[in-house]
């Protein structure tokens, strides 16, 4: 009878592992799925809402334009927004997705290189350093008032703009400390730093400055209005981190030396040289922001004069499989074959949203794959714009992220 018992109860026990075993894949199904789903999407008007063929869930219109079917398509002359709710397997309330209405747009994909030129809000603050005086003595007048990624804004009450300015006003203090006005995390302190006179003489504070920026860059589309966006992320400090404010900003046409080609554990690189002259000027670049730089051009560069406007495909149209980047290699735009291997709607940063690997073999050849300046490079893929290019992974140059078009478009 003990035997019996003891079997009982080890086929009771294996039953209950058995359904929480099942319970546990049904839990991490569902949170996969809506993680899959995005929050919020944009449809063009006649368009249908598609969340991934693949996926097991129905779309029930919950609130919204009347004229919107049961299966999400919108009518043409429809405005506004309205909220779909998925179920799974046609049961499970899985989430709320807002859809906008949105009409369809188009722009001109760039792909070329360009000049990037940004002065900061300010006199940026890369590091702090050490004053050598007399007798081997060194000081960091700095230390306790300055810190990287500072914007020094004021001396003494007096608004500066550049390192000269910063530097004439320490040098004429002869000493006597100074009232630094400094932007940090966007608010404005006042700090007291004493410089000190160095082995030549010189007065200093010991910081290591900027007050302006270049590099180069990729294009990724103009809007009918002449509007642009480019790079796909913001330009940032490599050291800190963080995304520069900038005063204002020039676009310029950029001449391509030569190409370092990309090796496993060695990012490649665009080596570019940019004419500031005035000839050579595209436009204003008006904002530095997380997705991208934005701005607007004073004409079309030559090179897109027979570039064709495509429409822009929404992230929940983008899928993995084939599709295709445009560069200009050689001098001239061409569009190169990429491989898109995974998409993730809900990416916790945007420039992150698209996983891709260069299958080309004349890019290969040319660049070892995804290069520096190839940032802002637009992804096309089924005939519309859908993301660009941001990041290559050092340890695989074939290999890199991207961002929704989208997104770009949001913050331009």
């Amino acid at each position: 009878m003990r035997g019996l018992r003891m079997f009982y109860f080890y086929r009771r026990q294996r039953k209950k592992f058995f359904y929480l075993y099942l319970f546990c894949i049904f839990a991490f199904s569902l949170c996969s799925v809506r993680a899959y789903i995005p929050d919020s999407v944009s449809v063009a008007r006649g368009d249908s809402v598609s969340l991934g063929s693949f996926l097991p869930v129905t779309k029930t219109v919950m609130s919204g334009s009347g004229a919107v079917t049961s299966s999400g398509t919108v009518g043409t002359g429809e405005s506004g927004s309205y909220e779909l709710e998925c179920r799974l397997l046609g049961v499970i309330p899985v989430k709320h997705v807002t859809v906008h209405i949105v009409d369809e747009q188009q722009v001109i994909p760039c792909g070329i290189p360009v000049g990037i030129y940004v002065q900061t809000a300010g006199v940026y603050v890369v590091d702090l350093a050490e004053v050598e005086m007399s007798q081997g003595k060194t000081v960091s007048p700095a230390k306790r008032a300055l810190k990287a990624g500072d914007y020094i804004v004021a001396v003494n009450g007096t608004e500066i703009q550049t390192k000269e300015e910063l530097v004439g006003a320490v040098s004429a203090s002869n000493g006597t400390a100074l009232t630094l006005s400094v932007r940090r995390n966007g608010e404005i302190t006042e700090c007291e730093v004493t410089p000190a006179q160095n082995t030549d003489g010189r007065y200093q504070i010991g910081v290591w400055v900027w007050d302006d920026m270049a590099g180069i860059g990729t294009l990724t589309y103009v809007t009918e209005n002449g509007e642009f966006g480019a790079l796909g992320h913001s330009i940032s400090d490599a050291d800190t981190d963080s995304r520069i404010e900038m005063e204002n900003g020039t676009l310029y046409l950029a001449d391509i030396l030569s190409i370092i080609r990309g090796e496993k554990g060695t990012p490649g690189e665009l080596v570019g040289q940019i004419s500031y002259a005035e000839s050579r000027e595209l436009g204003n670049i008006e904002e530095n922001l997380e997705n991208g730089i934005f701005g607007t051009l004073t004409g079309l560069p030559d090179e897109l004069n027979d570039v064709e406007p495509v429409s822009v495909g929404y992230k929940q149209e983008a899928e993995e499989g084939s599709a295709q980047m445009l560069v200009e290699l050689d001098g001239e735009l061409k569009y190169c074959d990429i491989e898109i291997e995974s998409v993730d709607l809900n990416a916790a940063q945007a420039n992150q949203s698209i996983r891709i690997r260069v299958v080309d073999e004349e890019l290969i050849e040319q660049t070892g794959g995804i290069i520096q300046g190839f940032s802002g490079a637009p992804i096309l893929q089924n005939g519309k714009i859908i993301g660009a290019v941001t990041h290559v992974f050092v340890s695989d140059p074939l290999e890199g992220y991207a961002i929704f078009i989208e997104d770009m478009l949001k913050e331009g």
